[in-house]
């Protein structure tokens, strides 16, 4: 982890945010120049450009805005982490996914639009985690400062001390510079106070009366608990009685002033003697409402920033959406210590809002009350037309709209309203209302928006997941359609091809001998090409059939299935003196029968592709992880690296059927067993320095593994 921080901040969270942001829009750019140059109609271009530029551009704006946000520069390498991170975790499920039998995401524009989206989520919350971390550290910040200030008590009790104790040494010439003394002790602004052990006040400077409002005479006749809230009044006695036995305390009390008033105070007092030798308790008292007023904002911001990322946290994890907009209204209603929350739904007319979740509302409310969403004097409707979140302080004096009766019902008087969505298309309302009057904070109203966004983010992202899944159903069910098309037309075409194969071999018994030279020959080409359009369809059929007709996998011997491929070649291995070597291999999971019709398709292509030496093929196997890697390599004629990814299509042939037999189907049926198993398939391959077909299968166990080693066959 440390590594990979120090690798961002060398690279800059910024920069690699508006990297990523860029790169998304060039790529949504180039690909939608690539489709619409291939033909793809208009409107799937720009979806699919926007989906993907969208996301890049929102990073771009981002990156490009991150000194505007309330972020410390130093985690924006924590922002660009989460950016990364959703990236990662959306190709993970990607690869995952397309592990699956049957299933594979191979559309550059999807992976494009997942990895997008997936980064813009990491992008939202790196921006609350980063906004939590920055509270936290100014929070921190704040300790210290209150660690020195309270050095500097401790340095100013100190201070006292020794003065006390010249005092104790020096009574006479004190004595002479007591009114000295008075005047500067009256002029500081905190509280300075000498107590006797029972309490008593035994000495004070006049702060102590402009604070209380109380006169020295009626000071004179008070202890220290009579100036403190009655709740404190215990508190207060154990302290003195601490600081007298220890000798020093400090705490914080409450203090009260003649006119009711609460002011939250710090004391210091460290233990001292008169020249008599009394022990005295001496101290100040400074006012720390202003330090505790920021404490708690800096709590308050950081609890904010803290449920927002619980909340996304929550909308990663969860199906739920009702479940998270009601966990989002009670968490609004808590933090800002407001009586109701709530999450209105707009209908697709756009004409009202339904109060899809809340709290605090009447009973059977919920789910059921609906609120205009068209009305003039509407504050929904006037929400719903602003792009910036709307502040109500007191809502029976404000002249910009009215509340509607599921307001007024429950006396609300002031609160904050936001869109859920985009100002264009939002999806409802996120509000948040009290009974009281009240103010709002800037960070009270970004709280608001920041759920509301998290609301938006996740039902954009379960609006996209549900489309999703409907395309990849139509897509499915495609696909089997496609297949029973292909197995019905390959199968039908049997018979009159069969007919017409049986009618030319009668034709060249009957009257192969009255026919001349031409017409022997016509009819061969014609016997031909029958005979070439059969092996097509068979290979059509095999194609047609990988998913629906194959096995169940099982484990497999791949040396049994190698050698019952080579049998099945013997013919062919003769007559051409094709040498086969193999090295040991393993037992993977797989349909035995379809792996041996790819090793007899790569063992035949290897032995048709030799050039005019004699074939040498060799086998080999290696394991990464859970996965084998299976090659084949022959010392062929090599296939050109731009040709590489043709070959793997059906009917796609690099050389004429005069230099070289096959129906160009063999490759692309490897491919497609091979993706059934959860493999991939590949060649790596010069022109005249033969060609290495490699492909994956997974492992039974590291149990069934074998002792490598190279044999002839």
């Amino acid at each position: 982890m440390v590594s990979w921080n120090r690798t961002l901040s060398v690279v800059g969270g910024r920069r690699l945010v508006v990297v990523l942001g860029i790169l998304y829009v060039g790529l949504a750019t180039g690909l939608a120049f690539t489709e619409f140059t291939v033909g793809t109609p208009l409107g799937n271009v720009l979806i699919t450009s926007l989906l993907i530029a969208g996301p890049g551009a929102v990073l771009l704006y981002g990156g490009y805005r991150f000194p505007t946000f309330d972020i410390d520069p130093v985690f924006y390498t924590t922002i660009a982490g989460w950016c990364l991170s959703g990236f990662a975790v959306m190709l993970v499920v990607l690869v995952v996914y397309s592990l699956q039998p049957g299933e594979v995401v191979d559309e550059l524009s999807t992976v494009l639009i997942l990895t997008a989206l997936a980064s813009v989520a990491g992008f939202a919350v790196g921006i609350y985690d980063a906004e939590a971390k920055t509270r936290t550290r100014e929070l921190e910040e704040r300790n210290r400062e209150l660690k020195a200030t309270q050095t500097e008590l401790e340095e100013t009790v100190t201070r006292l001390e020794e003065a006390n104790t010249k005092l104790a040494e020096s009574n006479q010439r004190l004595e002479h510079h007591q009114a000295y003394t008075d005047r500067v002790l009256n002029a500081v602004d905190d509280i300075f106070y000498v107590l006797d052990p029972d309490g008593t006040l035994h000495r004070w400077n006049e702060s102590l009366c402009k604070i209380t409002g109380c006169p020295d005479s009626e000071i004179a006749s008070m202890t220290a608990v009579d100036l403190i809230d009655d709740g404190d009044h215990d508190r207060i006695t154990t302290a003195i009685a601490e600081g007298f036995e220890t000798g020093s305390v400090q705490l914080e009390a409450t203090l009260h002033t003649s006119e009711g008033e609460r002011i939250p105070y710090e004391f210091a007092a460290s233990r001292v003697e008169t020249p008599d030798g009394e022990p005295m308790l001496a101290g100040i008292g400074r006012d720390v409402s202003e330090r505790m007023a920021r404490e708690r904002e800096l709590e308050r911001r950081a609890s904010q920033q803290q449920v927002v990322a619980d909340l996304g946290q929550l909308a990663l994890e969860t199906d739920d959406l009702d479940e998270l907009m009601h966990d989002a209204s009670r968490q609004v209603a808590s933090v800002l210590d407001t009586d109701y929350a709530k999450v209105l739904d707009l209908d697709d007319a756009g004409d009202e809002l339904l109060l899809r979740q809340g709290v605090g509302w009447d009973d059977g409310l919920v789910g059921t009350a609906t609120v205009a969403a068209v009305e003039a004097n509407s504050q929904a409707a006037y929400t719903l037309e602003q792009d910036q979140p709307i502040v109500v302080e007191d809502l029976e004096t404000d002249d910009r709209f009215s509340g509607p009766e599921l307001l007024t019902n429950h006396d609300v008087r002031s609160g904050i309203s936001t869109i859920i969505g985009p100002i264009d298309d939002p999806w409802g309302i996120l509000a948040t209302h009290d009974t009281e009057p009240k103010g709002f904070t800037d960070e009270d109203v970004s709280f608001v928006q920041s759920v509301a966004n998290v609301l938006a983010e996740t039902i954009e992202r379960q609006q996209y997941r549900t489309d999703l899944e409907d395309l990849v159903a139509d897509l499915e069910e495609s696909n089997k359609r496609l297949e029973q098309f292909a197995y019905a037309a390959s199968h039908d075409l049997q018979e009159p091809l069969r007919m017409v194969s049986s009618y030319l071999q009668l034709i060249e018994r009957r009257y192969g001998d009255e026919l001349d030279a031409d017409g022997r020959e016509f009819l061969a080409f014609a016997v031909d090409g029958a005979e070439r359009m059969r092996d097509m369809i068979d290979g059509l059929l095999q194609y047609s059939r990988v998913e629906t007709r194959g096995d169940p996998f099982e484990p497999v011997d791949l040396e049994a299935v190698l050698e019952d491929a080579r049998k099945n070649l013997r013919m062919k291995i003769d007559e051409h003196g094709a040498e086969i070597t193999t090295e040991d291999l393993p037992r993977v999971e797989g349909d035995d029968g379809q792996l041996r019709q790819v090793f007899q398709n790569l063992l035949s292509n290897a032995i048709e592709y030799s050039g005019e030496g004699d074939p040498r093929v060799h086998v080999s196997a290696e394991r990464d992880g859970t996965t084998w890697t299976i090659s084949v390599a022959d010392s062929g004629i090599g296939i050109d690296p731009d040709e590489q990814d043709r070959i793997f299509e059906v009917f796609q042939r690099l050389h004429s059927r005069e230099t070289h037999n096959g129906t160009g189907i063999g490759l692309a049926l490897c491919e497609r067993i091979i993706e059934r198993h959860g493999g991939e398939i590949w060649v790596d391959s010069e022109p005249g320095e033969g060609a290495t077909f490699s492909f994956t299968l997974p492992a039974v166990g590291a149990a069934s593994d074998r002792e490598t080693g190279v044999r002839s066959m």
